[in-house]
């Protein structure tokens, strides 16, 4: 037990993996089955949790910190857990009861991190709104900075979302490393994202109805949030698609000592470090959304990847782009076009005789539950807003009769 502690602190210290990936390993070994029991009861019981010493050694534990700053929690017992915490953290503070928070500081800006991650999804009170407004408000007429307060509102919004404290926060060095890292991830990288908006070349104009409608969604959402990756070591092109297929082998006389290769629907960039492995590889990441572009530049600037070229554009548009590649990989992109056989056909166009085309598409029998929660919104009738989509989450969660609907928050999706 104390080895397999050591390696899961080993692995979540570390930031050359993705720890969303061991996220459940990490879960079990954390809530063995007895101290899980004993959580479920508290959970349930009505008393108060920030006084129970169960809950208050968790807190304090290294693991589930890093589990909150790195990885997205993927799992509903804990989301309940967070959500019920976060509802008391929040009401001791306005009760002025501050005093019982002071232990918990690090808790609290591990799960302003987590809340980041997950896009503020966990639902929220009408009751705990208007306090966090006022919340708000008080920080923003306060000259003086209480990390407190910011940490617990960094938990309900996003900080940068305000001028007045992002002007606050900008220069200010605490004396806690975990401050520093909140307002990096809070305000610092969000404002990087702003800036490199202007970097990135522009490819004709979006003029596509289904394209405008895509990217609009991703400009509001990038998709994924993620904060660390793994670190691959590069090597041949054609070893790593070996690698990919076996047991089934491709044999060629095209060496792909340096190929170049289009993410076409690279999103934030997380399809792009996998690419990078290739060795020498050439590689123009293309999306429609110019936030996620951003997000994609920052991260892969952050790994100092130097063989990457972003481009703002529609992928109907680059049969224009008078450019050819040895490989070219589109995943999760096709499907959303109104007629993606026509995507289908520029890409084609793009690749060289010799290339390759890797292609990843819906699963028809995999997003049967996906269909199903679809009806369910529409049964509901749920809106494109932030509260209905908080509410239809908890909806779905309370639907314990309907089995193909509870398959939803089985996915990673489910939480962000």
């Amino acid at each position: 037990s104390v080895g397999l502690k050591e390696l899961f602190l080993f692995l979540f210290r570390k930031n050359n993996i993705n720890h969303t990936e061991i996220f459940h390993n990490a879960k079990l070994f954390l809530f063995i089955e007895d101290k899980d029991n004993q959580v479920r009861k508290i959970i349930n019981s009505e008393i108060l949790l920030l006084t129970n010493t169960v809950i208050k050694s968790l807190s304090n534990e290294e693991l589930f910190l890093l589990i909150l700053q790195k990885s997205l929690i993927v799992d509903k017992f804990l989301e309940k857990l967070l959500t019920k915490l976060r509802y008391e953290i929040l009401y001791t503070l306005i009760n002025s009861n501050q005093n019982i928070l002071k232990g918990y500081f690090d808790f609290i800006v591990s799960l302003a991190q987590q809340c980041l991650l997950n896009e503020y999804v966990y639902v929220q009170s009408k009751k705990e709104i208007n306090q966090v407004n006022q919340l708000k408000n008080k920080i923003v007429n306060n000259k003086r900075i209480n990390e407190l307060e910011m940490a617990i509102l960094g938990c309900y919004i996003p900080l940068y979302t305000s001028k007045n404290i992002t002007n606050k926060l900008l220069d200010y060095k605490s004396k806690n490393i975990l401050f520093n890292d909140l307002i990096t991830m809070q305000i610092k990288e969000p404002l990087k994202e702003i800036k490199l908006v202007n970097s990135i070349k522009s490819f004709d104009k979006i003029f596509d109805a289904v394209s405008k409608k895509v990217r609009e969604q991703y400009e509001e959402n990038p998709y994924p949030r993620w904060r660390y990756t793994y670190k691959y070591l590069p090597s041949n092109f054609l070893f790593q698609l070996n690698k990919d297929i076996n047991p089934n082998k491709v044999k060629y006389s095209n060496k792909f000592v340096s190929p170049n290769v289009l993410i076409a629907g690279c999103g934030t960039g997380k399809h792009i470090t996998m690419a990078e492995r290739y060795l020498n590889a050439n590689i123009l990441g293309v999306d429609l959304s110019l936030v996620s572009l951003a997000y994609a530049k920052r991260k892969t600037d952050e790994l100092c990847f130097k063989n990457i070229e972003f481009l703002h554009a529609d992928i109907l548009q680059l049969k224009n782009l008078n450019r050819k590649f040895d490989v070219i990989e589109c995943v999760g992109t096709l499907h959303h076009m109104k007629d993606p056989l026509i995507g289908l056909k520029v890409l084609l166009d793009l690749l060289e005789p010799h290339g390759f085309l890797k292609l990843g598409l819906y699963s028809e029998i995999s997003r049967q539950s996906i269909v199903r929660a679809r009806e369910f919104i529409r049964e509901k009738k749920f809106k494109n807003t932030i509260e209905d989509i908080r509410n239809c989450r908890k909806s779905i969660v309370n639907e314990k009769e309907d089995p193909l609907l509870q398959k939803v928050f089985i996915g990673q999706d489910f939480y962000s």
